[in-house]
Parts: C-alpha cells; sequence; structure tokens
C-alpha cells in the first residue's frame, strides 16, 4: 500500500470498473428496489441530489450484500419550464429567439442542450459511484417513456378524470404560462394598503373598500362585507358604481369578509384573486351589459380578465389606464383616484407578494383554458393506502404534513404554455370539437370522423404529470415487462420534504389508478441541504457548492470563476468573489467522494433543515486516512488466518464489541437513522479499534486476529466509505469485491 491515501486516484479507478457493473441477483428470492428522484436535464447536479444519491445508494449496496436481488432504476427528468428557461436565456445570448426559430426549429435546440446537460449529469452520478444498471437508463421524454404518458393521459380522460375548464391560474408573465405552486416563491415585505371609496348607485354615500391592488379595480365584480357587520348590514343588496366605468357590482354579505382588515368593505375580482375567485363562483357572479347580478345557478359565474399574458392591461379597461404594464396601470390609478377625490387614505401594511421561482416575476392570478384533473376520488385510495400502513413516512411526522394537503387537494392544473414537453394528446376541429387519443390516427378511428381538418392542442403537459408516472413508467409500464413484474412496487423511495405534495403524492394518486399498488412501501423523506449560515443554496446568494469539486478539489480562484459563471443574473460577480473568499480563506483541499458520503450520512437526521458544514467533511477526510494508515499497518504483519478466533480477553472483548455494534448499526439503518449509523462506525473503528484494539495487539504481540477483524470491519463499513473499502481489500485480502461476499 502506498504511504499516503489518494482518494481521486483510487475513486475515478473503481468508477469506471462500477459503470460497467450490474447488480442482478435472478436466483434471490428477496427485491429490494428504488426508483431515482430524477435530476432536471438543465445543468449540473447539486448538493441536493448528492445527498439524496449517497443514501440511495447506500441503501443498493446494503440489501444487495445481504443477499437480496438490489436495484435501482437511473434516469433525468426533461423538465419542461426549467429546461425551456435555460435553452431560451442561451439562445438569447446569441441573439437569437424561440419565436424567430419556430417550435420545430427551437424543439432541436432543446434536444441539443439535453445531450450536453445529461451528459454532464450521468458523469457527475457515475463519479459519485453510483450502483445503477446503465444499460436500464431511462428519461422521461423517451419514446416508450411518451407512450406511458400518452396512454395515462388518454385513460383519465375516457374515465372523466380529465376535463379542460376556463379557470384562475398562477400565471407567470415572463414564460406565459401557468406555473404550479411549486414554482412559485412567496416574498415578505413592506407595502401599501389603499383606501377607495366606491359611490352607491342610487345614495350620495359610498363604501370604503381597502386593497393592496388598485389596479386590479377593473375587474371587479362586487363589494363584500360580513353580514354580522352593524356598519355595512343596510347596505347587503345595494349597488356601488365602480370608479371610471360604467359597470355597476352588488354588494354582497358573506361570512368570509374580516372585519378587522382594512374598512371592513371587500373588492371581489373574481378574475385575479383565488380566494374572490370562490366568493364570485359562490354566488355565480356575472355581467349582463354593465351590471353585475348574482345567480343561484353557478355555471353563469363569469369571471372578468383584465390582463394580456404578459400583464397588460387588456381592452376590457377603459382609457386612459388600457395598455399599461400593470404597476404602471396602478400608478394611473392611484393619481385618478387622488384627483377625484376618491383616493381616501394610503396606509403602509406587510404583504406576500409572489414571485416565479425561475423568472423572479410577480406572478400574477389570471383566467385562461387549461386541462385538469379530478383528483378527489384518486386521493382518497392514495390516503387509503397512507392509513393502512401499506406506505410508511420516515420520519413519520411528515404525515401529518402529507395529511394537510392530501385532505384539502384541489383539482391539478397539469398544462403548460411552453414548446419543451409532451404536447396535450388531443386535437380540435373548425367548430372546437375535442378529440382526445394517443395519435391523429387513433383519434379518427376511436371517434370514426371523417377527414375534417384537425389540429393538436399547442399546449403541454406539466411535467410534475410525466413524472408522477416515473416509478411504474420508468420500469416498463404500460407493457408488462420484466423489470416492472419483478421490481413494482418499489421498496424505498428516499426524496426532499419539498416535494411530497408534488410528487410523492401524485405518483401514490397514479400508481394506484392505473396498476392498483401502491408505488412504495416506504418513504425516507431528507431535509433540505443549506449552507453553513443556514442559507438555501442558490446561484443568486453565490453559495452553491458542487459536490465534484469537493472531491476533486479546486484552487479558490477557478471556484470564483465558477460561481459567477453560473449566475444568471448579471452584477453580481463581486458579491461572489468576496462571499467566496470569506467562506474558504484557505482555497479548497481535495476531500474524495468517501469523505462526502460519510458527511452526508452524519447529516441525515430528522430534521428539515440540514446545514453543510466544511468542518465535517475534513473530518470525515481525516477518517478515510485512519482507515487508510490502520490496514496498511495491519498489512505489514503475517496474514495467518481469515477466521476471527478469539485467544485472549483482549480478542473476546473486541469480538463481543464488533457484535454489539453490528447489530446497533443494522438496527440504525433498517429504522433510517444514517446519521446515528455513521457516528456508531466512526467511534468504533477510531475508538475501540485503531485507539484500544491494535494497540492492544502490538503491546502482547498477538496480531493474528487483525487482519480478520480488519475484514469484518470494510464489510461493514463499505455501504458508507465504498471506495477506500474496496481498494483496501483488494490491497490486503486479493479475494474480489466486498459487494460479491
Amino acid at each position: 500500500m502506498e504511504s499516503k491515501y489518494f482518494p481521486i486516484e483510487i475513486e475515478e479507478k473503481w468508477s469506471k470498473v462500477w459503470s460497467d457493473r450490474t447488480l442482478d441477483k435472478p436466483n434471490s428470492d428477496h427485491h429490494f428496489s428504488q426508483i431515482i428522484p430524477p435530476p432536471n436535464v438543465t445543468g449540473t447536479l447539486h448538493m441536493g441530489h448528492s445527498f439524496q444519491y449517497a443514501i440511495m445508494d447506500f441503501y443498493t449496496r446494503y440489501h444487495h450484500m445481504s443477499g437480496t436481488d438490489a436495484f435501482w432504476q437511473v434516469g433525468t427528468d426533461h423538465a419542461g419550464i426549467a429546461t425551456q428557461m435555460v435553452v431560451e436565456n442561451n439562445l438569447a445570448n446569441q441573439g437569437k429567439s424561440k419565436d424567430e426559430m419556430g417550435r420545430d426549429g427551437f424543439l432541436k435546440e432543446v434536444w441539443k442542450w439535453k445531450d450536453f446537460s445529461e451528459e454532464k449529469i450521468t458523469s457527475q452520478m457515475k463519479r459519485l459511484g453510483i450502483t445503477v444498471d446503465w444499460d436500464k437508463y431511462r428519461f422521461t421524454f423517451d419514446d416508450q417513456f411518451c407512450k406511458a404518458v400518452n396512454k395515462a393521459f388518454v385513460e383519465l380522460y375516457r374515465k372523466d378524470k380529465i376535463y379542460r375548464g376556463y379557470r384562475l391560474v398562477n400565471w407567470d408573465p415572463v414564460l406565459k404560462t401557468a406555473v404550479s405552486d411549486l414554482e412559485v416563491v412567496r416574498q415578505e415585505k413592506d407595502g401599501l394598503l389603499w383606501e377607495i371609496a366606491y359611490p352607491l348607485a342610487d345614495s350620495d354615500e359610498h363604501l370604503v373598500v381597502a386593497t393592496t391592488r388598485p389596479e386590479t379595480m377593473f375587474g371587479d365584480m362586487a363589494v363584500a362585507v360580513n353580514p354580522k357587520d352593524k356598519r355595512y348590514k343596510k347596505f347587503i343588496g345595494q349597488y356601488v358604481l365602480l370608479p371610471f366605468t360604467n359597470r355597476k357590482v352588488p354588494v354582497l354579505g358573506d361570512e368570509y369578509v374580516d372585519m378587522e382588515f382594512g374598512t371592513g368593505c371587500l373588492k371581489i375580482t373574481p378574475g385575479h384573486d383565488f380566494n374572490d375567485y370562490e366568493i364570485g363562483k359562490k354566488h355565480a357572479l356575472h355581467q349582463i351589459d354593465d351590471i353585475v347580478y348574482t345567480s343561484e345557478n353557478l355555471e353563469d359565474f363569469a369571471p372578468i380578465n383584465i390582463f394580456t399574458d404578459a400583464a397588460f392591461t387588456n381592452d376590457f379597461v377603459p382609457e386612459p389606464f388600457n395598455n399599461l404594464d400593470r404597476f404602471k396601470a396602478r400608478k394611473a390609478v392611484i393619481s385618478e383616484l387622488a384627483a377625484q377625490d376618491l383616493l381616501i387614505k394610503e396606509v403602509k401594511h406587510p404583504i406576500s407578494v409572489p414571485r416565479g421561482e425561475r423568472s423572479n416575476m410577480v406572478i400574477e392570478p389570471r383566467l385562461s383554458h387549461q386541462w385538469y384533473v379530478k383528483t378527489k376520488d384518486m386521493a382518497e385510495k392514495a390516503n387509503n393506502a397512507v392509513k393502512k400502513g401499506e406506505v410508511v413516512f420516515h420520519p413519520g411526522n411528515w404525515v401529518k404534513t402529507y395529511f394537510n394537503w392530501m385532505d384539502n387537494i384541489q383539482d391539478w392544473c397539469i398544462s403548460r404554455q411552453i414548446w419543451w414537453g409532451h404536447r396535450i394528446p388531443a386535437w380540435y376541429d373548425k367548430d372546437g370539437n375535442t378529440y382526445v387519443g394517443t395519435s391523429e390516427t387513433e383519434v379518427r378511428e376511436f371517434y370514426k370522423l371523417d377527414d375534417r381538418d384537425l389540429r393538436q392542442e399547442n399546449d403541454v403537459l406539466d411535467t410534475w404529470f410525466s413524472s408522477s408516472l416515473w416509478s411504474f413508467g420508468s420500469l416498463g409500464w404500460p407493457e408488462n415487462s420484466e423489470q416492472l413484474h419483478r421490481y413494482f412496487p418499489t421498496s424505498l423511495l428516499v426524496t426532499g420534504f419539498d416535494i411530497i405534495f408534488f410528487w410523492v403524492a401524485r405518483m401514490m394518486m397514479m400508481s394506484l389508478e392505473f396498476t392498483n399498488q401502491i408505488p412504495f412501501k416506504d418513504v425516507y423523506v431528507t431535509g433540505l441541504i443549506r449552507d453553513e449560515n443556514g442559507q438555501k443554496m442558490s446561484k443568486s446568494k453565490g453559495n452553491i457548492i458542487d459536490p465534484i469539486d469537493l472531491i476533486y478539489g479546486i484552487e479558490l480562484e477557478q471556484l470564483v470563476e465558477k460561481r459567477t459563471a453560473n449566475l444568471m443574473q448579471e452584477g453580481l460577480a463581486e458579491k461572489i468573489e468576496r462571499k467566496t473568499r470569506k467562506q474558504f480563506p484557505n482555497g479548497i483541499e481535495s476531500y474524495g467522494t468517501d469523505a462526502l458520503r460519510m458527511t452526508f450520512y452524519s447529516l441525515a437526521t430528522h430534521t428539515k433543515d440540514i446545514s453543510f458544514e466544511l468542518g465535517r467533511l475534513k473530518g470525515y477526510r481525516n477518517f478515510c486516512n485512519k482507515i487508510w494508515n490502520a490496514a496498511r499497518f495491519i498489512s505489514n504483519y503475517p496474514r495467518v488466518s481469515d477466521t476471527f478466533v478469539a485467544k485472549n480477553e483482549d480478542d473476546k472483548w473486541i469480538a463481543s464489541e464488533f457484535e454489539k455494534v453490528s447489530k446497533q448499526i443494522n438496527k440504525n439503518i433498517e429504522d433510517y437513522r444514517l446519521d446515528f449509523a455513521m457516528n456508531e462506525v466512526y467511534e468504533f473503528f477510531w475508538g475501540k479499534f485503531c485507539d484500544r484494539y491494535i494497540e492492544q495487539c502490538k503491546a502482547s504481540g498477538e496480531t493474528a486476529n487483525l487482519h480478520p477483524m480488519l475484514k469484518k470491519l470494510l464489510v461493514l463499513m463499505h455501504p458508507f466509505c465504498p471506495y477506500i473499502t474496496e481498494e483496501v481489500n483488494e490491497l490486503v485480502f486479493k479475494d474480489g469485491s466486498l459487494m460479491e461476499l
């Protein structure tokens, strides 16, 4: 053995070996399987990916070494909005736009990016040493998966579980598409509350409404007050005149209104506020000529949209307020209200601003035609599986989070107004009739259509729709493949708490819908990796650390350059340099994958937020040195026997301690407490084996059991630090891979 431990050389060697290896044990009666949370093909892996993959690789190795047929399905996600945005930004830097290129030309550019990004991601995975069968790699946009997506959509539609509706959605004015709640970030900030006088139609009195968004008044369809509010009870049923328009809107009594908020009078804008939408629907607000009416027929509900897809006021808004950006419209409205003595006052008020996670633009609730999945019945089946214990969350406290969302689930908006994604398999004729099928040919056959012209829906499916099929679609569904038969339902899902709603729950619903089986038995929910200051890692903050950088080690100047180059925003290079130099005053040294893995395991607590500490990483790099030096020391003694035979009290003690620690480690592993297990490994190897037992053997001269005990420890530690244990085993014992012993 070399006198010094060089992790990079060792790990590059074994990475190549493992990337060509499969772990199939087809003759085993026991199966362990899991699916990778597929990373987006938007660039490279981040610390969160590496954290979860380290855990998944641990359990694959652990179960394989116990004699189980262990399988881990690998693949990547096409990530509709995220990937399209990356490619659009790349094109913009070249002075090009997707609209100029057209849909087909743009999609060719996206496929080029996908191939580039995918190669980087898979090379990172291999460098991390993950134990997968690369021949079974899947992509959520490969031909077979596209068939699965189309089949799922068509079946749900023909079972009346998918429909198209005109409803309120989160609208990103930059991306010009609906976005999910997951892609909306709330920004708490100091704002303003404006109190505005709305004159009553048939008297000289007025009601004063309070709003944080005066520019939306052109979409107002009512003013609501609490029926218990003595100040306004007499006004219920009367009409007010909407300023700057000829519209008369009713005064409603609704207990939703908070009498303590603002003036106690709430303007109702169903087309641009989710809560107002529900009130408007309950009262079936609709406009005829210039008067808004209520109705007992909910189908009469017809909210008003006052914004374009770029969030400019449309022609429904009167001059001089039309065709303005919404924030310019706000200034114009406030100015004119003041000029007409309708602006009562302006007060400071804290507000929560919804911003698009990717565009950073303020999200606009907006009416649009979208496709929806009816989720209530599907959610009930998924909930029953959890209640029966068929699906178990680890730690168990996440069950409450799961039920909080599932018990109040709304129909799922699955359409997106972008080009990169699974194009919705629906066709329309010139009369607007809708036909759904896996292809135009199948549509014509199923509906027995003539040769009428058909045009396909332009929208694509939400990425979460396709990824909700991942647990069984990646294994071959809808075909009854050998992988599907052998490995489904899967044994374990490792995922972050932030996508319990958007991925875990939806996979459960879809799996029960299409296979009548749960998709996985255990759900190991991890926390979110944050920096040493507890901040979420992001490009804009300049605190992202590439896991591969930590493995190889790069100079400080390179790190500054890399972080700055990764930024989508401009003007932050200097800020990034300051942060980087402060965080890494002495640059970065090479740590290796094993040290990174063990750091991750030590951080795999059951907490929501996990602070990544470079000091801990350095400690596990030192631990790897300890393993190497101990093995090198032992290799200097003769290898008398491969069987441990206790000859004295020291031998009996270490054998007893090893048996106890092995049982405790295995229990912690089964309980999904890798943090406890890692601590047990560290304490036993360093404190008991090295500092005590090896020293006792040196003093007594009884060294025959050093080799057998080292072997036991290499096997025990292999899932924690596979590279160094495999290398030591090859150099010292020369008896094949630890995985196959």
